[in-house]
């Protein structure tokens, strides 16, 4: 498939490659963060009653919501901007950048640390519940973790997710080991808390110094530098949509269920929530930060790029979405039961519901690929603005009706409401952009048909030994059916995913010579 010009096709081949390696590394990432992660989770689980483990959850998610707020949109900044500086070798600029993103990040979060600690009476009163100085402590100690994820953006911008990769299992386990310490000498929560700062501070402080080793590399001409303006502006657009989308994802549900129903039902909630979530949540990690980059580099403002960019990504969310709807619907409630040791029923009920939500809202997420590279950020705002009164009030009113049930229909109800504002805006401002490839789709949807055979562990309850064991050789036999129907219907073709087949990474090259046998 080579072209006429050898340049040209080194260019290519050198996207191709870097944006391949930085998927196959953000698997591994995503992988060792979810095993730390779920590791940490079921000892927790299995160390604390549910209502202390509801108490928990709360914290740590309220957590995540104040960590969005002290970023200020500093990592969306990164990642819009560093690929540009850089890609022009200009060092002084990048130094600029990182710079201001550092002041404005811990100027953020000191207010807000600041702001929790005065409020903690009201906290508590609100809520009816004694968790306002343990959210206190947490946001003093979040500093580490909201560095760790600004720089982790800042990583992907410069294709290194090698290094989060292996780092991130090391401060996993470092924090696992230190939290079965602290609570096996008789730690409360906040001893988790601290054990998790730690591990982060030290993440942070890895992903600082990697950083820094490359941007001293450039070696270009020092050029115009982004100024205050532009980046506070460019970010600022995209804080009340992360902060929205955060509440309406998570945070709404766990307030109102701490409010109203108890924190047994947040332990519930954030176990059938937070594991379909994680699992969701790899498709646009693996795919938005290589595209982004991958689409930033070299670019020009061509509207074809980017909708091919688009059309690409959808391919990719489609390829991974129907297999992971089909096969988690099925194995989830075995799974949770596995590691939850059978105490969170409720959560074993509401995850496959949660999982087709999640997956549904999948088709908006390549509108954030144009919102950034089209620097639409207070378009995006506008829209998860309008979100945030209706799941407010859905919320407010569905699990005050119907507890933990409510909740799950909140969500699907703004799903709904999501996808409806997104694609609206997107045919009204930019819809030369917009390209779903629905007869590709159709073709994912036939090649994932084999794992409805997974359908009867959704609903048969055997031993763990062989729920285990049976769901293990199922799963095996039915993604070899997947990996055939997709060599068969010709999903991995070179008419299907060019850049693809431009990679000179050994795994990819083997993977299409079984995969698409013409490449």
């Amino acid at each position: 498939m080579a072209s006429d010009d050898p340049a040209r096709d080194a260019t290519i081949a050198g996207l191709a490659d870097r944006t391949t390696g930085l998927v196959g590394w953000t698997i591994a990432w995503r992988a060792a963060s979810a095993v730390t992660t779920l590791a940490l989770g079921a000892f927790l689980i299995r160390q604390l009653s549910a209502d202390e483990y509801g108490r928990y959850t709360f914290v740590l998610s309220v957590l995540v919501y104040i960590a969005l707020l002290a970023t200020f949109g500093q990592d969306q900044g990164l990642l819009r901007y560093l690929p540009e500086v850089l890609g022009r070798g200009d060092r002084t600029a990048a130094l600029d950048l990182v710079r201001k993103s550092a002041i404005a990040m811990v100027a953020v979060w000191a207010l807000t640390g600041a702001t929790v600690f005065a409020l903690r009476p009201v906290i508590d009163s609100v809520l009816h519940a004694h968790v306002a100085d343990l959210l206190a402590l947490g946001t003093v100690l979040l500093l580490g973790s909201i560095a760790t994820g600004v720089l982790s953006f800042a990583l992907v911008a410069i294709y290194d997710m090698r290094s989060q990769a292996i780092a991130t299992p090391i401060a996993g386990a470092l924090t696992l080991a230190l939290a079965v310490i602290f609570l096996r000498r008789g730690g409360h929560l906040g001893s988790v808390l601290v054990a998790g700062a730690i591990g982060q501070t030290i993440l942070a402080a890895a992903y600082f110094f990697i950083l820094l080793r490359r941007i001293r590399r450039a070696d270009g001409l020092p050029g115009d530098r982004v100024g205050w303006r532009r980046l506070l502006v460019y970010a600022s657009g995209w804080l009340p949509s992360l902060l929205i989308a955060s509440a309406v994802g998570l945070q709404f549900e766990n307030i109102f269920l701490l409010r109203f129903v108890g924190s047994k039902a947040v332990a519930y909630y954030d176990t059938g929530y937070g594991i379909p979530q994680r699992l969701v949540s790899l498709i646009p990690s693996l795919l938005t930060g290589a595209w982004v980059v991958g689409t930033l580099e070299g670019w020009r403002r061509e509207s074809g790029r980017v909708r091919a960019a688009v059309m690409a990504f959808y391919k990719g969310i489609f390829m991974v979405a129907f297999p992971l709807a089909f096969a988690g619907g099925a194995l989830l409630a075995p799974v949770i039961r596995l590691y939850t040791s059978g105490r969170l029923p409720p959560a074993e009920r509401i995850a496959p519901v949660m999982l087709i939500f999640l997956v549904a809202a999948l088709l908006a997420t390549p509108w954030g690929l144009v919102v950034r590279v089209r620097e639409l950020a207070w378009l995006n705002a506008l829209i998860t603005i309008a979100q945030l009164g209706f799941a407010a009030i859905a919320d407010f009113w569905l699990i005050q009706r119907y507890g933990l049930w409510g909740a799950v229909v909140a969500v699907g109800l703004t799903t709904a409401l999501t996808l409806v504002l997104t694609f609206v805006a997107w045919r009204a401002f930019d819809r030369a952009t917009l390209a779903i490839p629905w007869s590709y789709a159709t073709r994912c949807l036939m090649a994932a048909s084999p794992y409805l055979l997974l359908l009867p562990f959704a609903f048969v309850r055997l031993s763990t030994r062989l729920t285990v064991l049976m769901a293990v050789l199922a799963t095996a036999v039915t993604t070899v059916g997947w990996l055939y129907l997709i060599r068969r219907l010709g999903l991995m073709s070179v008419q299907e995913v060019p850049l693809l087949h431009q990679s000179r990474h050994a795994p990819v090259r083997l993977a299409l010579r079984y995969l698409a046998p013409e490449s």
